[in-house]
């Protein structure tokens, strides 16, 4: 009898204090050759003082976008818990290295903030730049210019 009491007791006490929500478990994956330009968007932002939500980050190169006339694509945009850019490794391969800082702003950009696309700023156009327009595109002028779509976005 004692024993009972004293698990009922254990039990009311244990019921009682209040759940604490588990920490969230967050899953980060780079592909080894998209880290520079991931890092450089991330930096970028940290320079202009731009925050953004903690959330799972999966920015990687797959194959099931290589059937596709597509370079990247941005599949958590609208997904408020999750960052998951797919990059399309063959057209990759062929970009310039302005184009490659082009792509992973671009899609950076529309899933974490989701930014969509608009013909006001030219790192958010629906279609790349060619090689051409992009050799003689001011890349640093036209990233300030995406970091401050951001932060009227955001306001």
């Amino acid at each position: 009898m004692y024993l009972k009491i004293l698990l009922i007791g254990l039990l009311f006490v244990n019921c009682s204090k209040p759940v604490e929500a588990p920490e969230p478990v967050y899953t980060y994956e780079l592909s080894r050759a998209l880290q520079p330009y991931v890092f450089d968007y991330l930096s970028t932002l940290e320079e202009h003082n731009i925050k953004f939500k903690k959330q799972s980050f999966i920015v990687v190169f797959d194959a099931d976008i290589m059937n596709t006339p597509l370079v990247g694509q941005a599949k958590g945009m609208f997904n408020d818990d999750l960052v998951y850019v797919k990059i399309n490794p063959k057209l990759f391969s062929k970009l310039t290295h302005k184009q490659k800082r082009h792509l992973i702003f671009h899609e950076l950009s529309h899933d974490i903030f989701n930014i969509e696309h608009t013909t006001e700023v030219e790192l958010m156009k629906p279609s790349m730049a060619s090689p051409s327009q992009s050799f003689q595109m001011n890349i640093e002028k036209e990233i300030i210019n995406l970091m401050n779509h951001i932060k009227n976005e955001q306001s």
